[in-house]
């Protein structure tokens, strides 16, 4: 039952970004959003049991709040010139990455912090949360295409729930020894050579 909660919540998110939709370049940036969005959903239906899991009001307000307070940013205030170009590649970046990291995690994907199983290739060779940082990015490029107060402060406010999810997602796989050699392997959590 979480997993068609998790799928129904990506394709909620994308009405905003349907009804907007324009053949312009910032238009474009909504169409890369709204694909994104439409991948994260067909593939969170079919995920492995995990072997552990954390589940509290904890992991559900990290969760909750790094993946849905993107969901409210919208389509309005179009960029033009550089900017938009920017967000669109910024855009294309970010669900090229994340969507890379899911299919290297297969059916492992999950949003509460679980152990189903350590991934160390492709993207997840570089940094420790690939998926995160292609989220992250994604929402910043759709945040520099439709310039606005609420989704520069939308922004704001989901880096910090991300980092808090990323701590408890860490915290609970040290459980694990392959996941603390992992971590002795690949240093850097979001970015490499910086975070």
């Amino acid at each position: 039952m979480p997993d068609c909660i998790l799928g129904i919540s990506f394709l909620l998110a994308t009405i905003p970004a349907a009804r907007a939709l324009s053949f312009t370049l910032a238009g474009a940036a909504n169409v890369v959003r709204l694909t994104g969005a439409a991948i994260m959903a067909v593939m969170s239906f079919a995920r492995f049991v995990p072997r552990t899991s954390a589940v509290n009001l904890r992991t559900l307000a990290a969760s909750g709040g790094m993946l849905v307070l993107p969901c409210f940013m919208r389509p309005t205030n179009l960029s033009t010139g550089a900017l938009a170009t920017t967000g669109l590649v910024f855009e294309l970046f970010g669900v090229a990455l994340a969507q890379v990291a899911r299919v290297y995690m297969g059916r492992s994907f999950g949003v509460l912090p679980a152990n189903r199983g350590i991934v160390s290739s492709g993207p997840f060779r570089w940094v420790r949360h690939p998926i995160y940082f292609g989220w992250l990015i994604l929402s910043i490029g759709y945040a520099m295409s439709y310039v606005s107060e609420r989704n520069t402060i939308l922004i704001a406010v989901t880096l910090p729930f991300m980092v808090w999810r990323i701590s408890q997602e860490e915290q609970h796989l040290t459980a694990d020894p392959d996941y603390r050699r992992y971590v002795g392997l690949v240093r850097y959590r979001l970015f490499p050579g910086l975070v």
